[in-house]
């Protein structure tokens, strides 16, 4: 007959209203009253007192079993499967429990604690009895035996405050578990057989090895007596250098009718010294590309590798090592009078830039695979506001019969580095390093973009102030930050980009409008404080508002980016099926791109934005 083991010990009526003692409880009963509506009340356990009782609204009095109860048994209703979901553990439980809340007990009217306690134990040691294999019931074991060395509430008023299991494999996972076993040490046999064979094939290649060398040895003497030979013809021949001249002269005296295949030798012999010098360039400047990329070159580096370069040109130029007349390389701000940069190659019609008095709106040029967004500038003409304070340092005068002033444009760049992009970090700092090295190859093409870098996260980091990009710029690394208050960042850039600008323009004649690359990798905290941020930052009313590039992936998908892009065009998101690695891959190559093309174009007096679509993005809207 099944065992059980009831909590209610006693249900009996108050005896209201009658001059009836109070009946005596034990230590380990607890007594539970209730209403007639079937309200219950638990006053500590102890029953109630005489006046308490006469008086009393409780119509029915339950004692309720609180002591500790202590059973071992097998689960045998309650199979554990293993991993496999084929073969079962027996399990056999010691476990302890007693009554925690009586009051649930009595609401539940629960008949037999041994139901509730070992139905919820077979629950839980099942779940964890399948992450094992049938073979691993010493390791469940202890598994199981850590996860439920705690106490365990349970919902209906009981606490497990034991619980120790003892694992077995039941009696057809046995069976299998010793063929497992006999496998095992069959093939640990087979392993020891094949030991003593490999030793013994190490015996016969030993004596083979002998062998070889002894006919080594013979072929060496050989050649040996060979050099010894040729060594003794060309102390004949003479004591001078052996160099492709003096073999092609010895030829020629030898075979003086072989003139013209010692011609085609001589030609042959310079193509093939010319293909080793040309591979050795290019290795060199891939090499020199991923110290670039990597900041491994120092600034103070850089004059000695343009030294080392200006006199290999020059070696390989110049008749004779002769010297030559090339012009010197300018690092950082261009010489006066240097020429612009060429202007980059834009598909479609390229628009004009706009005059620095009145500059018009941003305007998106249609009907092309890129997006040609148009910054005007943000300055006005000559100002007489004076400056408070010692007198700052003014615009520097252009020399009479040049072009416009190409001025300067503010970059930022605001990174989401929230944990979103954990998995990707890295590959946005490297990104971050080849901006900054592609800006200074050619050095002339940096002198006009101020860059900023901002991390935004739980609150919001200037890693770089706007600045000229240098090779002694320094880029601090993107780090993953908990939160994604990217309304805080957007609330800097109002204040940040204004005074930004302001400083410039005590600088420089001309100061062109903000461009603003932003990079998500997932949601905002708060989407609607942040959208209010970005409307505030990119309202056509707010002073030098920006242009805005968006890019999202991750999570970051169209459903995040599209409520604040202003311009779709203008945002871009990574497919659900590219990974974040390559996304932000992606990214880096969009960025570098747009930003080459901004400065090139700056430095020509053709300033537009030009924001390529890369194979693993898409656009918002259009052609991506």
């Amino acid at each position: 007959m099944t065992p059980t083991l009831p909590l209610i010990l006693l249900t009996e009526p108050v005896p209201r209203g009658q001059l009836t003692p109070v009946k005596a409880s034990r230590p380990s009963v607890a007594v539970v009253y209730a209403t007639a509506g079937g309200e219950l009340a638990w006053f500590d356990g102890r029953p109630l007192s005489w006046s308490q009782q006469f008086f009393s609204k409780y119509r029915t009095r339950f004692e309720v079993d609180v002591s500790d109860h202590r059973r071992t048994a097998r689960l045998a209703s309650w199979p554990l499967p293993s991993s496999d979901q084929v073969h079962r553990f027996e399990a056999t439980v010691d476990v302890g429990f007693r009554v925690s809340d009586p009051v649930e007990v009595v609401r539940r009217n629960i008949p037999d604690a041994l139901v509730v306690v070992y139905g919820h134990l077979a629950d839980v040691l099942r779940r964890f009895a399948r992450g094992f294999a049938i073979d691993e019931a010493a390791r469940a074991e202890a598994y199981i035996n850590q996860q439920t060395a705690h106490e365990m509430v349970l919902p209906e008023g009981i606490t497990i405050y034991r619980c120790v299991v003892e694992l077995h494999p039941d009696s057809a996972a046995r069976g299998y578990v010793e063929s497992l076993t006999k496998a095992r040490r069959d093939l640990h046999l087979g392993t020891t057989q094949h030991t003593a064979a490999v030793a013994e094939a190490r015996h016969l290649s030993t004596i083979a090895d002998m062998e070889l060398r002894a006919r080594l040895a013979r072929e060496q003497a050989e050649q040996e007596a060979a050099l010894a030979r040729e060594a003794e013809r060309r102390r004949v021949l003479g004591t001078a250098p052996f160099d492709i001249d003096r073999l092609i002269s010895q030829h020629l005296v030898m075979h003086p009718e072989d003139t013209a295949q010692a011609i085609e030798m001589r030609s042959s012999w310079e193509l093939a010294v010319a293909g080793r010098q040309e591979l050795f360039d290019e290795r060199s400047v891939e090499v020199f590309k991923f110290m670039v990329a990597n900041d491994l070159i120092q600034p103070a580096d850089v004059e000695v590798i343009r030294q080392q370069a200006l006199h290999r040109v020059q070696g390989a130029a110049v008749p004779g090592g002769a010297s030559s007349a090339l012009p010197p390389v300018h690092w950082g701000s261009p010489a006066a009078g240097a020429g612009p940069a060429p202007a980059a190659l834009v598909q479609g019609p390229a628009l004009p830039v706009p005059d620095q008095a009145a500059p018009p709106p941003d305007r998106i040029v249609p009907g092309q695979v890129q997006a040609a967004v148009v910054t005007g500038s943000v300055s006005g003409g000559p100002r007489t506001t004076p400056v408070p304070g010692p007198a700052a340092p003014g615009p520097a005068p252009r020399p009479a019969g040049a072009g416009p002033a190409p001025g300067v444009l503010p970059v930022y760049l605001v990174v989401d580095e929230s944990m979103a992009v954990a998995g990707c970090v890295d590959v946005l700092n490297s990104a971050l390093r080849s901006l900054h090295a592609a800006l200074l190859t050619p050095p002339a093409v940096s002198d006009g973009i101020r860059l900023s870098v901002l991390g935004s996260a739980g609150e919001p980091v200037v890693h770089l102030p706007a600045a000229e990009v240098e090779w002694g710029t320094r880029l601090p690394p993107l780090t993953v930050r908990g939160g994604a208050r990217h309304d805080l960042t957007f609330e800097r850039l109002l204040t940040v980009i204004p005074a930004d600008v302001e400083r410039l323009k005590l600088r420089h004649e001309s100061v062109r409008r903000p461009v603003l690359f932003v990079l998500l990798a997932g949601p905002a905290e708060d989407d609607r404080r942040w959208q209010d941020a970005v409307r505030a930052l990119t309202d056509p009313g707010t002073p030098y508002h920006p242009t805005v590039v968006w890019v999202g992936i991750g999570k970051a998908d169209g459903g995040t980016v599209r409520p604040v892009a202003g311009r779709p065009e203008l945002a871009f998101v990574a497919p659900s099926d590219t990974d974040l690695p390559q996304a932000a891959e992606q990214f880096g190559v969009l960025l570098q791109n747009a930003v080459l093309h901004l400065a090139r174009g700056l430095a020509s007096g053709r300033l537009d934005l030009l924001v390529e679509c890369p194979p693993g993005l898409r656009r918002l809207v259009g052609p991506g």
